[in-house]
Parts: structure tokens; sequence; C-alpha cells
């Protein structure tokens, strides 16, 4: 496997019979039982005012359509002979606004269930499964073959009544558990055995399970693409939840989306916080399609909209990262227009400039692999550790402005890792054999690695293994946790038994290497990475590593250092020795840094600067300090480098000030002033031309380049100088 040299610029741009709608804003519009709005020209100027060219509106949901008639589903029962989906298509056509077909797919109305109480799912004891409550509808199985038949049968006659733009599939998503005889039929046909009434990590049901729900999952759209053969440049987007999910609701996205192209990756309500947006935006990138993306207008109400500058945060993400936007709502607009002026401009932006947008990927330097295998098989831990280990590294990368980019491990072949001068596995505790395979080849061909803890102490099927699957790769043997020591949960040493440290309620890293020991200003040169804070009696200690053994030719760059005793001034003791806590291996021509602790998960925990700078000084190791780009601002700055041939494009982001995460509304944001840039790995001079400003920028002496101001977001035009 070459390996590229620094600075490549991302794929070509080849356009696909989808591009345009990747660059065509989408307009929401709900609402088909009993409309708000009386005419359909009514939501024209709304979707005008929004500066949409495209609304999606439902024609399909719930099991029951709002079109003329069909000889496949019911009819929403308060339509009568009223065809909305058909008014709303002759008018937006009228006015040369494309229409998305909106199909969800996974709930059955209450009129539906009744009509076909043979598509409900099953709780365990055999009763319908509810959906949203014992008052709402039902919930429906995405391995019923006969509603799953009426379903894609009535989405081509859909497709054939109207000569709709797009397809958009809410779903297909399994809302829930199911024990219907369907999914208990297909589970005892697959692996020889009953289907236990509840379904486990522990004893590997739910992930046999879970494989049967990706397979139908794809299934689906693989068989409605078919079905829909005689439209063959009709774009299919579908639902996805980007990060893992326990029970495989929406199956595998980077599987599904073979048979489409591409889908929703972020919901109206942001996820958590804007990090875990981001993340979402980011993984939905790597689908290298279309990534769909809401945009409210500040909070998602339904009689006003707010003009708030979240709305230009939002954006900013989007576009940095190629995401289309889907502007919510057109109900919204109906009754208040506040947001207009706003949500148009930042749609326009949109517009102006695709090539730079839509049609560049990111630059290739450092990949972050986000471990669906790991998650899935330590799922009987607690699935969202690996999450947090993402979430840590991902923050980490983010805050100390190391450039990278974002796939799923699920995606890990030769032709992808092409380029990558690093990796980065948060979490990657367990593996496929075929995907450690890969990994060797690369590493040996000269790549470049860093991985945490548990690191391949699984194996691909989920078995607990007696040293590292990838112990070669490390230059390390797994010797054990963790002992079981007598914690507690407000032990420090001031309270510990004698007033002393117990074995082992505190976790440190001491830096032995030259090459990251100025990471740390103390003269002890240690760094936490267990969580010790005092006092706080809600929060449990966390400690989290592995003993290992070096090999004969592994370098040590930082010992464990795990005190005990201490009491009455005693000299600390160290029953477990000092083992190695940061390795450097060595493996063909490339390098491979292991770190005996989950640093990125304490990241996550704790936010200390001094692990996001160690996490920088251990990727210098490997990218041999030559990186492919040098920010100094302020943690709150995010950036992203993009390409398209010979083409190169920086994008900034402008995340510091006041957020309001708990009520994710961003509410104003700091301008920050003197960013300094220096392009590292382009070769020659260049200069930055703001995009859409005119404003040129020329490097100083040591070409660094500053930038005095910063609102919300730039973006650059990086120009060679011949």
């Amino acid at each position: 496997m070459m390996m590229k040299k620094s600075w490549q610029p991302g794929k070509k741009y080849h356009p696909a019979f989808w591009q345009w709608q990747k660059e065509t804003p989408v307009a929401i519009l709900e609402e088909n039982e009993l409309p708000v709005w009386g005419n359909a020209s009514d939501t024209v100027s709304a979707v005008k005012a929004m500066g949409a060219s495209m609304v999606r509106y439902p024609a399909i949901r719930w099991g029951v359509h709002s079109y003329d008639s069909s000889e496949f589903l019911p009819k929403y029962p308060g339509l009568g002979n009223r065809d909305l989906f058909g008014e709303i298509f002759t008018e937006m056509k009228k006015n040369s606004i494309k229409v998305m077909a909106y199909c969800h797919y996974g709930v059955l109305h209450r009129h539906a269930a009744e009509m076909h109480p043979e598509w409900l799912a099953k709780d365990a004891g055999g009763s319908p499964a509810r959906w949203n409550g014992k008052d709402h509808h039902y919930r429906s199985c995405m391995v019923n073959n006969d509603f799953v038949h009426h379903m894609r049968k009535a989405i081509h006659e859909l497709c054939s009544k109207y000569p709709i733009d797009t397809l958009y599939l809410d779903g297909p998503t399994f809302y829930g558990e199911c024990y219907c005889e369907h999914c208990r039929k297909r589970y005892r046909r697959t692996y020889g055995e009953d289907m236990p009434d509840r379904l486990s990590f522990e004893n590997g049901s739910r992930q046999k399970n879970n494989r049967l729900r990706d397979a139908a999952v794809s299934g689906i759209v693989k068989d409605l693409k078919k079905e829909l053969s005689e439209f063959p440049e009709l774009p299919i987007l579908f639902n996805m939840t980007m990060r893992y999910h326990p029970i495989h609701g929406c199956g595998i996205p980077e599987e599904t989306v073979k048979w489409a192209q591409g889908g929703n990756t972020t919901e109206v309500h942001r996820p958590g916080s804007f990090w875990t947006m981001l993340q979402s935006v980011r993984l939905g990138a790597s689908l290298e399609k279309i990534s769909m993306c809401y945009l409210p207008p500040g909070p998602y109400e339904t009689l006003r909209n707010f003009a708030m500058v979240e709305l230009e945060v939002l954006s900013g993400a989007y576009l940095m990262h190629g995401a289309t936007p889907m502007l919510g709502t057109v109900s919204t607009f109906l009754n208040d227009g506040t947001a207009g002026k706003l949500m148009s401009e930042q749609v326009e932006k949109f517009s102006r400039f695709p090539e730079i947008y839509y049609r560049a990927a990111p630059i290739k330097e450092i990949g972050l692999v986000y471990s669906r295998t790991s998650a899935e098989n330590f799922a009987w831990d607690e699935p969202s550790k690996i999450n947090d280990k993402f979430s840590g590294a991902f923050r980490a990368l983010l805050n100390e402005h190391i450039h990278f980019d974002t796939f799923p491990d699920t995606r890990i072949t030769r032709e992808k890792l092409q380029g990558y001068r690093a990796l980065f596995i948060p979490g990657g505790i367990s593996l496929k054999n075929e995907c450690l395979e890969t990994l060797r080849e690369y590493v040996r061909d000269g790549g470049t690695m860093l991985v945490t803890g548990k690191f391949t102490l699984i194996g691909e099927n989920g078995e607990p293994l007696n040293n590292f699957a990838a112990a070669d790769l490390l230059g390390v043997d797994f010797i054990s946790g963790p002992p079981d020591a007598p914690y507690r949960a407000r032990e420090y040493r001031e309270t510990g038994p004698m007033h002393g440290y117990s074995q082992v309620p505190e976790v440190y890293l001491q830096l032995t290497g030259s090459r990251i020991a100025s990471v740390v200003s103390a003269k002890n040169l240690l760094t936490p990475v267990s969580d010790a804070q005092v006092g706080i009696p809600e929060l449990k200690r966390w400690l989290d590593y592995t003993i290992v053994k070096a090999h004969d030719n592994t370098e040590t760059l930082a010992n464990l250092y795990l005190p005990a005793g201490g009491a009455f001034s005693a000299p600390l003791e160290f029953p477990l020795g000092t083992p190695p806590g940061i390795t450097l291996n060595h493996y063909g021509k490339g390098k491979v840094i292991y770190v005996a602790a989950p640093i990125e998960e304490h990241y996550e925990r704790r936010r200390l600067p001094e692990t996001r700078k160690l996490l920088k000084s251990l990727f210098g190791i490997l990218l041999d300090n030559k990186f492919i780009i040098e920010v100094d601002a302020p943690p709150g700055i995010i950036v992203n480098l993009t390409g398209d041939g010979g083409r190169f494009f920086l994008h900034l982001l402008n995340y510091t000030g006041t957020m309001h995460e708990d009520g994710y509304a961003v509410e104003y944001i700091a301008p920050v002033h003197d960013i300094k840039i220096k392009l590292s790995g382009i070769p020659g001079e260049c200069t930055l031309k703001q995009v859409g400003g005119g404003k040129t920028l020329k490097p100083a002496k040591d070409r660094t380049f500053n930038i005095d101001r910063l609102e919300i977001f730039d973006s650059y035009i990086i120009q060679p100088e011949n």
C-alpha cells in the first residue's frame, strides 16, 4: 500500500446524477393530516421567504397516504377526497420549486393498524407494540414481508403518479424491540435456535438480532431501488443514526447508503450539544454522498421563528463539511417571517459557491476512526463508553486544531486508507480480523497509528482475549487491567486507609521521553489520566488503564505512575511498579504509539488542555512534526481543510461565546482577533483569498498568515503563487 506524501488534495470532482440535490436547500413542510394552510398557494411565499428552491412534503406517513388514492395503503381518514400531496406538488411546480416526497417508514397510524393488524410489531408478550406512548400510534416491523411489500408498491405508485424530484424515507426504522412471529421465524431460520423473550448483549442474542436488523433495513432500500428502476436518476434519501445505536433501529448507514444517495445526518433537535451534532456532520460527510442537516431558525417552534446567531453557526458548520440544509419549517414561516432574511442569507452562501462547499472533499492527513465493531462487541458493558472515547478524541483534536476527518471502521479498506498519514482509533477494543490485517498492511507500508487502552482485547465476535490481537503492531503484551482495590466514591490521600493511598486511587502518566516532556510544566512531569476529583459525592471515581509489558525493541515514552501508601509522610509505594504508559513501536516502514490509558475519554470527562496538548505531541512524533496546518487560536475555533483536484480551501468557524448548551441555543459569538495560520504542508508560496469578501492575505516571512478578525464563519481559497 503506497503512502501519499503530505498535502494531497481531496478527490477530484466528478458530478453524479444526484449532485444537484446536494446543492439544493430544502424547506420542510409537515402537516399531511389537517394542514395549517388553507390553499397550497399559501405555502409558496413561505418557501421563497426561507430561500429554498425545494420543498419536502409527506406523501406517506405512518402507513397512510395523503395523495388521491392508493391500491396498497389506506388514506389518512380526515382527508376524504382531497389530494393534499397533489395540491402541493402542482403549486410548487407552477412556481419552479422542486418537490421531495417524504415517506415515513416504521410507524402505523391507528387507522392503518385497524385495517392491517397483521403489520403490527409485537412486544415480548405478543401484544401490539405502541409508538410514542400508549395513546399514540403503533410500530410496524421491517421484517414483515407483507408490510414491506405494500410500502414498496405504494412508493412505486407514488412515483408513477407524480414526477417527484427526490424520494425521502424517514427510516426504514425499527422503533424499539420487536418479538413478532416474523422476527422470531427469521431468527430461528438464521441461527437454528429460538429467539429469547429478552434480547441481551451478555448472551449474544442482541448482537445476532442486530445483524438481522441491519440486513432488513439495507435490504428494504436495495429492493426499493430495484422497484424504482424505471426512475434511474431519482435520488433516494433515508434517515439514519451516524453514532452507534444499541438496537440498530436504522441499521448501519454506511451499508444502507450503498443503495441510496445519502440522507439525514442531524436531527432538528440537536443531539446533546453542538459538539456531538458536529460529530454527526463529519461522519455524514464520510459517506461521500448527500448529507442532509436540519437548519432551524433558533429554537424549533411552530408559530414563531428567531433570527438567532445559532442559525449562522449551524450554517457555517454545514458549509465547511459539504452538508445540505433542510430548513425548518414552512409552517412557522406561514405565521412569522422574523428569521426569513437571516435564513435566506445563509442559504445564499450555500448556493453561490458550490465548487467550494459541495464539490470538494476533506484533505487527508489524520483519520479519526469510529469503531462500530467495538461499540457492538463492548455493549454488554456500556456502549456509551465507546461514544465517550470517540467524543473525547473528536473534541480534543478540534480544540487543538489538529486537522482530521473521520469515518467508521466498517469503511476501512486499502483504498480508503490511501493518503492518510496517521490513524487514531479511540476505543478500538474490537476490530474485524480483515480490518486488522488492512491496518497491519497500512502501517507496514509507512502509515502511522495512535491507539489506547484495551485496543483489540476483544475478538471480532465479542470474545475476550488473553492478549491484544494487535500485540505485534503495538509492540506490547497485555498483562492485566486495574486490580480489584477497595475504591470509595470520595477517597483521596487525606481520607484513605491510614491517611494514605489505597491501591490504586489515582493514575498519572509520568512523561519520560524528551519529545513529550515539554507538555507538562510541572517539575514532576506527571499528567493525570484518571478521575480523582474530590468533594463531589455524586461523582464516581473513574479508573481505566492496562498493565503491559513492552517488547524488546519498543521505546517507552512515559510510565504509568500508580502510587499507593504514603501515610504520614512515608514514601509512596508502587506495588504494580511503573509499567509502560506510552510506547512507540516501529512496524515495517511505519510507527504505532500506544497509550495504556484512554486519555481521549479522560479529555471527554475533564477537558484538561494538557491532555489535548499531549495528543498533539504524540501526533507530532508520528508525523515527524510536519503538520499540514498549524493554528494559534482559542479552542473554540474549528478548522477544516478541503480540496478538489489541485484547489484547496480553508474553513474557519467561531464557536466562542455564550452557547447555553443545556438549552441548545447559541446566543452570542465573541469575535476572535489575530488568528495565526501556518500552512506547513503546501509546497511553495501561497496566498489566502477570502470567499465572498475579496480580501487577500499574504504570509509573513515565516509563512504565517494573520487573520485579524473572525466573526462567525469564513472560508479562504488557498492560492499557490506561480
